[in-house]
């Protein structure tokens, strides 16, 4: 929960009932920086670049097409952002260099939504921030002082984010249903059993149930979770080709089915191992389908040659709104599961020498 506050304002955004290409455009008017900074749109739910400003007196706008509301960050070159949503209309922005982030942002009812709880959260990350700081320099320390103290700072965190998911939770409830506290469910729907999920779920319209956050939480909702000796759920994805695959394609063999993305260190620092184990047991009949949550398609395909990851790679256009990571209710990745030739999932989260172990014991029990 590290990052509540950043997943809280990419979640904001609000409903709009025309699908249609509207336009909208965006001003903003600022003090502090120099003539000639740029400044660049980047679309958080694609992870795209959409557009390039400079600014001069202390103003710069952005104009374009926007068929339904994104979330979207607007930065500098030297790490100044502000994260807000873009949506038909005309939306205003006000703010100077050293309070960039927390700009006043008008015209715009998402975004007036958003700066609440930016507001409403803000205290509440400083003081988690300053905890933080000092808990890892405590870390440094054997003594039993630091150790008590340590324990005790790790209550105040719990206490912080008990907090702040609670008020989270009474957004969802208490705002007017929008794409704003459907994202906010989205983001936190590992959190909840099923039968508190489908009741917050039950708030929304149908418009709002069919977005692609909504299209996620209905199929944890419905969906049962797979346990070990289960018959593994077909997924499908587009390849590196960009032809359509599916799991079921590599029926017959033992198979990773595996959870990851380009961002994503842990999952880039097991590649090694999983290439290892592909490199040993390929000729045997294993078979890996890598299935990508990345957003950007460019970034998964760098990272697939730069890992050298040889075998079936795909990718759903929905990247982290992926249905099919949520048939297997992927809370985290990496996420792993092994497949045997009989279509049973036999092991999940196999790491390291544990996914070899395992290989090398299966193929030994079939005399290979």
């Amino acid at each position: 929960m590290r990052n509540l506050l950043l997943f809280l304002l990419i979640a904001a955004s609000g409903l709009s009932c025309n699908q249609e290409n509207s336009e909208y455009k965006l001003k903003a008017s600022m003090i502090g920086f120099q003539d000639g900074t740029l400044f660049k749109l980047l679309n958080l739910d694609k992870m795209e670049f959409t557009d390039s400003v400079t600014i001069k007196d202390g103003y710069f706008e952005f104009d374009g097409i926007v068929k339904e509301p994104f979330s979207a960050r607007i930065h500098t070159v030297d790490g100044k952002y502000l994260i807000l949503w873009i949506e038909p209309g005309t939306i205003e922005i006000i703010g100077d260099y050293n309070k960039f982030s927390f700009s006043t942002i008008e015209g715009s009812n998402l975004n007036m939504v958003m700066t609440k709880y930016r507001a409403e959260l803000g205290h509440l990350e400083e003081r988690r921030d300053s905890i933080m700081q000092k808990m890892i320099q405590l870390m440094s320390s054997n003594a039993e002082e630091a150790r008590v103290e340590f324990t005790e700072l790790q209550s105040s965190i719990q206490k912080i984010d008990k907090e702040i998911f609670d008020i989270r939770v009474q957004g969802i409830i208490k705002e007017e249903p929008s794409y704003f506290t459907i994202k906010e469910l989205y983001f936190l729907r590992n959190d909840f059993t099923k039968d508190s999920l489908r009741q917050l779920f039950d708030l929304f319209s149908i418009q709002l149930q069919q977005t692609k956050y909504g299209e996620v939480i209905q199929t944890y909702i419905e969906n049962i979770e797979l346990d070990i000796g289960d018959t593994y759920i077909d997924i499908e994805g587009i390849n590196l080709e960009g032809q359509s695959v599916r799991l079921s394609a590599l029926d017959g063999n033992y198979v990773l089915l595996d959870f990851w993305a380009s961002w994503c260190g842990p999952c880039r620092s097991e590649n090694p191992n999983i290439v290892k184990a592909y490199q040993e047991f390929h000729d045997m009949g294993f078979e890996i389908f890598s299935f990508s949550i990345d957003n950007n398609i460019n970034s998964w395909k760098g990272a697939v040659e730069k890992d050298s990851l040889i075998w079936t790679n795909v990718i759903d256009r929905n990247g982290s709104y992926s249905k099919m990571s949520a048939l297997y209710e992927v809370r985290a990745i990496p996420a792993s599961f092994l497949i045997n030739p009989d279509g049973q999932v036999i092991a999940k989260n196999l790491r390291g020498m544990a996914l070899r172990n395992r290989l090398k014991r299966e193929f030994e029990n079939h005399g290979l």
